[in-house]
């Protein structure tokens, strides 16, 4: 016997040659036992016996198939099997890889279950072999083989299989999607095939990275757990149960949860790699749910890896939790699933056994502020107090953190001045980006184009913002340090009610108020946000939230007493769901530990809950005369052009208007002496006013 290891090629060409004399000893059989074409009725749907002594010739000059007068087939098949099996064995020690031989070793094949998967695997590959098994079938369009003919063509001489059809197909390599079973009916007509992705395996000549379109393999990572950012306890359970796979224990599934970014799926490879294991990456759908976990026991068999199985929070159809364990019961690999916060306590509720659960908690700023040490690549212009406040600006993820970083890198190097090297600002303006992305259109930013000079504002309301701007700057003194934080379960962030007439300032304070944070500022759209569907307006609410908890953004409710309004005595279904709405705001409101501003003009319309959860109420007044004529002088810029008549002492005390009313006239005005190619003098600002007034509903009498 020839002792020369295989190579992948020579192994699958042998092997396809064996399966060649298999065909041609049944065919012969057949002709024993009297099969003809002659007796066919439809020409054209069979294929005649010249034809498929042609192919078979054909195959086996290219094969090198032995000649049929050589020996008898059954003694050239059951010589050449062993021969090719001991080679092939010989072959995979070292350094080989021979995909069929790792085949048959992963999914336990059989000897006959070998034989089906080396037809199926013929017909895809050379088209010849297709026209064989149709001339099989008695049928030209039936070229894939069925359970009864693969069977019949191993049986030697008047020998049966050894076992039925019907036992074959709860064997792992169709339970577990290697071979894919085709039609109905009695089990020997069925047909089977091999997708794409198992036929580029088969007969590749190397390893494949096996990471398709929709599984992905992790390699093993040495080290990793110790490496990730984990609460100390975390660490331990997911190193305990890596340990426990590699000593060969009884392994209870793991549930790795926490939101998307979370690190769930590194979690998972960690404690993976702890075992020595790869891991294989299935996303897994309520409406594929069998599909996918069929998929999930191909590849972690092929790949001698534990399994992942990543459930999307955002899947149209939920998973039965129950079919889920029910299909991977008998799968003796290490399963992992991940899932979000709120599938969790089911998807554990539903397990027949014991599970190890892991939660991965948003991380702290000192454990953002290694996030962004660990992740950040070199060189990289950052000093420690940069890190620091990437990490208490914004409350990422280590998703978003890597997120970021990639966006500031490819900023980077279109900017040749860098040379690559990322600095703060850079950072900055990524992770604002990255907040602007998920807000969608529940909100929108605006700009922050005035400083704490440009507001004219009384004393009193001046130092509501100040007492705002210290609640955000001194949070972690006031709560960690001096231990008020054990008082204040919930609550944490600052939440302000600016009330008061349209044009007095509430937009422009909290504008300034954000940018005095170094904070975005997002307002809330209502209009996006309310929605006529029962439960949609909470999940909208619940997203901006959460989007601006991450972006440690300001959120920004204009008109809030449409949004915020009395809550009313239920009299119908539609009053039981706007409380409901409202009872979510309010819980929303206090869990949110950011900076949430609402503005109102009717403040009497507000729900008193509402109100007592204020921390500041800054009721913003109509400016007074001074105050007018500050805001008058602020109006117009240096370079534009004012005529001599330019009285602004005289309207600042003869009209009583708002700021915004005074910005829009001093607008008009100037838009009207931009026309006239003039300066801007008292005429285009009376006519400017008086258009303002009459826009407002207000009586003029005279000029």
């Amino acid at each position: 016997m020839d002792e020369t290891p295989l190579t992948p090629q020579e192994h699958l060409r042998a092997e396809l040659a064996r399966l060649l004399l298999a065909l041609r000893d049944y065919l012969e059989r057949q002709r024993v036992r009297g099969r003809t074409s002659a007796g066919d009725a439809v020409a054209g749907y069979v294929i005649e016996d010249g034809e498929a002594e042609g192919l078979i010739g054909q195959l086996s000059a290219e094969l090198n198939s032995p000649p049929s007068d050589t020996a008898p087939r059954e003694l050239v098949i059951s010589a050449t099997h062993p021969g090719i099996a001991e080679r092939a064995r010989e072959g995979a020690v070292p350094d080989a890889f021979l995909p069929l031989y790792h085949a048959a070793t992963a999914f336990e094949l059989r000897p006959r279950e070998y034989g089906v998967l080396l037809l199926a695997l013929a017909v895809e590959l050379d088209s010849r072999f297709g026209r064989l098994i149709a001339y099989l079938n008695d049928h030209a369009g039936r070229t894939r083989p069925t359970l009864g003919l693969a069977l019949a063509i191993q049986a030697n001489g008047d020998c049966l299989p050894l076992y039925p059809p019907a036992a074959m197909l709860e064997r792992p390599f169709i339970r577990d999607g290697l071979v894919e079973i085709e039609g109905e009916g009695p089990g020997p007509g069925l047909a089977f095939r091999l997708q794409h992705e198992m036929v580029r395996r088969l007969s590749s000549g190397s390893r494949l990275d096996g990471s398709g379109k929709i599984a992905r393999l992790y390699t093993p990572n040495s080290g990793l757990l110790d490496r990730l950012v984990l609460d100390e306890p975390f660490r331990q359970k997911l190193r305990a149960w890596g340990r426990a796979i590699r000593q060969r224990d009884t392994v209870r599934p793991l549930i790795v949860h926490g939101m998307p970014g979370s690190g769930r799926t590194t979690a998972a490879c960690a404690a993976a790699s702890e075992a020595g294991l790869p891991t294989i990456a299935v996303p897994v759908s309520g409406d594929r749910l069998v599909d996918s976990l069929r998929l999930a026991r191909r590849e972690c068999r092929w790949h001698e890896a534990a399994v992942l199985l990543q459930v999307s929070a955002g899947e149209p159809k939920s998973v039965e939790w129950s079919q889920l364990w029910s299909e991977m019961a008998d799968l003796l690999r290490p399963i992992i699933l991940e899932v979000s916060d709120t599938v969790a306590p089911d998807a554990a509720a539903a397990a027949p056994k014991d599970l190890v659960v892991i939660g991965l908690r948003e991380p702290g700023v000192a454990a953002r502020a290694q996030l962004w040490a660990r992740m950040l690549p070199h060189p990289a212009s950052l000093n420690e107090p940069d890190v620091a406040n990437l990490a208490g600006r914004f409350r990422f993820n280590p998703g978003r953190i890597a997120r970021a970083i990639r966006r500031a890198d490819t900023e980077a190097s279109f900017d040749p001045s860098r040379e690559r090297c990322l600095d703060l600002p850079l950072l900055e303006r990524a992770c604002r980006e990255i907040g602007s992305a998920a807000m969608g259109s529940l909100a929108q930013k605006l700009p922050l184009p005035y400083t704490r000079q440009d507001l004219v504002v009384p004393d009193r309301v001046r130092a509501e913002l100040d007492l705002g701007l210290a609640w955000v700057r001194h949070q972690n003194h006031v709560l960690e340090q001096w231990d008020f934080g054990r008082r204040v379960a919930m609550g944490r962030g600052l939440t302000a009610l600016f009330a008061g007439h349209s044009g007095t300032g509430k937009t422009m304070a909290a504008q300034v108020l954000a940018r005095e944070l170094a904070l975005e500022l997002y307002r809330v759209d209502l209009s996006q946000v309310m929605s006529k569907y029962i439960g949609e307006t909470e999940k909208n609410l619940g997203r901006l939230f959460d989007e601006a908890h991450a972006a440690c953004a300001v959120l920004f409710f204009d008109e809030a007493d449409a949004l915020f309004g009395k809550r009313s005595e239920v009299k119908d279904a539609h009053d039981r769901y706007a409380n409901v709405e409202i009872g979510y705001l309010l819980q929303r409101m206090e869990e949110y530990d950011g900076v949430t501003v609402l503005a109102t003009n009717r403040m009497r319309d507000m729900d008193e809950a509402f109100l007592r959860r204020f921390h500041i109420i800054v009721d913003f007044p109509l400016p007074d005369e001074p105050d007018r004529l500050r805001i008058w002088q602020g109006i117009f810029p240096e370079p534009s052009e004012r005529a001599p008549d330019l009285d602004l002492n005289l309207v600042a005390r003869e009209f009583e208007l708002t700021g915004g009313e005074i910005k829009n006239c001093g607008l008009a005005a100037a838009y009207m002496a931009a026309a006239e190619s003039t300066s801007i003098g008292m005429v285009h600002l009376r006519r400017a006013i008086r258009r303002e007034l009459i826009k407002g509903g207000k009586v003029i009498y005279g000029e």
